[in-house]
């Protein structure tokens, strides 16, 4: 994942210099297609392998082939909807770009079981070296047709390099170990169905809740506003989605191994969120205090009005950090409905709030709301979802992210005066200050204050 997060920013401040908000913002418009069809891709029903324990290779074989076809229905569905998904955006190169994008589920599902089966037996090493391979081709091609004047269209080029890359070396690793048979059963696959479709219904819902964002502002702001809002979201989301799968990816097979033992299970979640707390505070806190500086001098001048941007959606990205981690825990204890209710719930309250965010302060005024639902979800995140799975353990809870939260709030004050006190150097010169600043000072409160959890990381990173 340090090599992927790596890739990836380089490869944002390459395509940042080259390519035009406005190509972002169409890029955006896509990726809310393709990630919302990705929640019916594979039906629900690869969570569903590793929470069971008792898969038959009758199963897996019906269940490799539903998938497959899956795939196909995805595909068709996207390009029959490409005129719709214009009309409402209005935005005419959609089309063509959708067409071309949607070739990603037919590609897909030809290794994500084999992802899957390696991620149930917690063999990521091999998961680890087709993640980053796949990061390579992405990256390589995205940079060369963007150079080469391909605009928009180097983006989604990178996308479909990326994936067939990973599912040509995810076939190479799984094949040897597992083989799909030409079978397929209706009875083979009743029993993840309720499973499934409850998990369906669920990303389908947390998708539109992730991304409802991005469908206001694209539609009623354009592409234009939707470009800035990306390259905030994605320095400020980024880094999330590559931290917290390191832990949460190995976490949902290790608690579905323990899901009736409760007391293990809490003990387990908490470290966890102690974890997650520890690299992803420290982070948000910084990218918001260095954004005014590390904006213009890494992106160039025409991405200040993301400035803002980044440093309300940090408060989004610190939060979305700490809830991220039950959804490894509803799995775990097969609750697939107890999730989709919660995500269900979100939405009815997400739609208003973001769409009248819009309709008043713009893109700032999105981000405004959506880190003020945050606030409030973070808070029933507890009392609905985590006290029902583990039981009461509000102070444990508080208690894990606590050192984190402190030390990364003197941290974000230190880096803030240093950057007041170099007012007059030049711009490169206070950026790389203030984040030396912030190392220093975390390092050294944590050195002095959390040795245990730095012995246990250090420990990790031994084994």
């Amino acid at each position: 994942m340090g090599v992927i997060a790596g890739l990836q920013f380089i490869t944002l401040i390459v395509l940042a210099r080259i390519l035009s908000p406005t190509d972002f913002g169409v890029m955006g418009m896509i990726m809310v297609v393709i990630g919302f069809a990705q929640a019916f891709a594979d039906m629900g029903l690869s969570n569903a392998i590793i929470h069971r324990q008792d898969t038959s290779p009758d199963q897996l074989s019906s269940l490799y082939w539903l998938n497959v076809l899956a795939g196909v229905a995805v595909f068709c569905v996207i390009c029959a909807s490409a005129p719709l998904v214009v009309r409402f955006y209005h935005e005419p190169r959609l089309q063509n770009l959708l067409y071309l994008t949607a070739l990603i589920f037919l590609i897909t599902p030809l290794g994500q079981q084999f992802q899957i089966l390696l991620q149930k037996e917690l063999k990521f090493e091999g998961l680890a070296k087709t993640g980053i391979a796949s990061a390579v081709a992405n990256s390589v091609v995205a940079i060369l047709l963007a150079f080469w004047g391909f605009g928009v269209y180097s983006l989604i080029w990178g996308q479909l390099a990326g994936a067939s890359v990973k599912v040509i070396l995810l076939l190479k690793i799984g094949w040897g170990d597992w083989r799909p048979r030409f079978h397929y059963s209706r009875q083979d696959i009743k029993g993840y169905a309720s499973f499934g479709l409850y998990q369906m219904g669920e990303r389908t819902i947390n998708y539109f809740n992730a991304n409802l964002d991005y469908l206001l502002i694209g539609s009623l702001l354009g592409a234009k506003a939707l470009g800035y809002y990306t390259l905030a979201y994605n320095l400020i989301i980024r880094p999330t989605s590559m931290i917290n799968p390191v832990i949460t990816t190995v976490a949902f097979p290790v608690f579905a191994k323990m899901q009736n033992d409760r007391d293990a299970l809490k003990d387990g979640y908490l470290k966890v969120m102690q974890l997650l707390s520890f690299f992803n505070f420290p982070l948000m806190a910084g990218l918001a205090v260095v954004a005014p500086l590390a904006v213009p001098v890494i992106f160039g001048d025409q991405w200040l009005p993301s400035v803002i941007l980044i440093q309300i959606l940090a408060i989004v990205g610190l939060l979305r950090s700490i809830g991220n981690p039950v959804g490894a825990l509803v799995l775990a204890k097969g609750r697939a409905d107890l999730g989709f209710k919660w995500n269900l719930s979100i939405l009815a309250v997400q739609i208003p709030a973001l769409y009248i965010g819009a309709k008043l302060g713009g893109t700032t005024g999105v981000a405004v709301a959506f880190a003020s639902v945050m606030a409030i979800y973070s808070v029933f995140n507890y009392l609905i979802l985590i006290r029902t799975l583990l039981g009461p353990c509000l102070r444990g809870y508080v208690m894990s992210m606590w050192p984190s939260l402190w030390i990364s709030g003197l941290m974000m004050l230190a880096v803030f005066a240093t950057g007041m006190l170099l007012q007059n150097a030049t711009q490169l010169t206070a950026l790389i200050m203030q984040i030396c600043c912030g190392i220093v000072v975390f390092g050294g409160l944590v050195l002095c204050s959390q040795r245990i959890i730095v012995s246990e990381i250090k420990n990790i990173i031994q084994n």
